[in-house]
């Protein structure tokens, strides 16, 4: 759901906003929220976060009645995202050997997880790159810009990061481990 929710917002927000007020818009993003809320309610982990960040957001762009409020989403939860990488490398609990743990077949040998939890620093500078791009489409006067890489753009970086790691750790961390 926070997937579809990200590929969709900026085109739904400028889309809407040629035909109905901000007020209007922020309402349905509101509504659209609490039933994501509602379906994720029994979830243990922090995707309850998101669409609680979405109903404040969109309270404020309703109360003051500005866009920026709503182009800022983006820009805001990977700002967050970046700090919630960074703080799981200086806490040694890397947000990136939590999801390898849970979706690995096998257990993860001690090497790998000390590489996996240097790796989560790489992911952290991607994630900050991330951070500068959405600023400079936020800042931008180019909505075009802003809703496609708020869209769908930021995906070809994380992808493009994933196809690196992914041939750093084949061709240079495996071949050290097993050289």
């Amino acid at each position: 759901m926070n997937f579809i929710f990200s590929l969709l917002y900026a085109p739904f927000v400028f889309i809407s906003l040629r035909y109905l007020d901000i007020q209007s818009v922020s309402l349905v993003i509101i509504f659209i929220s609490l039933v994501w809320l509602i379906v994720l309610k029994n979830k243990k982990d922090f995707s309850i976060l998101f669409p609680l960040f979405y109903i404040v957001f969109a309270a404020v762009a309703y109360f003051f009645g500005t866009f920026f409020v709503l182009k800022m989403m983006p820009f805001l939860i990977s700002s967050l995202f970046s700090l919630f990488i960074l703080l799981s490398y200086l806490q040694h609990k890397s947000l990136i050997l939590y999801f390898a743990e849970k979706f690995s077949k096998h257990p993860i040998e001690e090497k790998e997880k000390e590489y996996i939890h240097r790796s989560t620093l790489f992911w952290f500078f991607v994630s900050l790159l991330n951070v500068f791009i959405h600023l400079s489409f936020l800042l931008d006067a180019n909505l075009s810009f802003w809703l496609y890489y708020s869209s769908f753009g930021w995906y070809f970086l994380f992808i493009l990061a994933g196809i690196l790691q992914f041939i750093h750790r084949q061709y240079i961390f495996l071949k050290r481990k097993n050289g």
